[in-house]
């Protein structure tokens, strides 16, 4: 009689992202907790094989994803200063403020990035001159650059 059997855990807690993982567990834990509890089922030959069917295509996307995440991390590393154009009133203070939607279009506009998921983080810009900002990619990797906001009607 084999110690461990296989079985099928639905739900899990632990894993979230998980919906359905295959595991291996000791024969009375499986029978008079998992089972009972319907937190478990004894798996299929096609079952198993449609869980691995899953865990390769997991696997691939997150292969894809990490390809990904690296070029993006190649093309911010180029980006060290932003030279943004806006007109001034009195005390060199800008009209209108400088926001993150105006990088992100700065960002588009002269390099190949287009529609990524970062995140940018300035303070607040009011007058000209420079400021310091940070673009944070999806793996929480941080990229400081330099925002130059130079008037136009001097």
């Amino acid at each position: 009689m084999k110690k461990k059997i296989k079985l099928i855990i639905k739900n899990s807690d632990r894993q979230i992202n998980n919906r359905e993982s295959l595991i291996s567990v000791s024969r009375g834990y499986a029978i008079n907790y998992l089972i009972p509890q319907k937190k478990a089922k004894l798996p299929t030959k096609k079952q198993i094989q449609h869980l691995k069917m899953f865990e390769r295509i997991r696997k691939t996307k997150e292969a894809k994803n990490e390809r990904q995440v690296s070029l993006l991390q190649q093309k911010i590393e180029f980006i060290h200063k932003i030279s943004l154009y806006r007109k001034i009133g009195k005390n060199n203070l800008i009209f209108g403020s400088i926001s993150e939607k105006d990088i992100m279009e700065w960002i588009n506009r002269n390099t190949s990035i287009e529609k990524e998921k970062i995140q940018i983080q300035i303070t607040n810009a009011k007058k000209t001159g420079i400021i310091n900002g940070t673009i944070e990619t999806r793996n929480d990797i941080v990229h400081k650059i330099q925002i130059n906001i130079i008037p136009i009607n001097i």
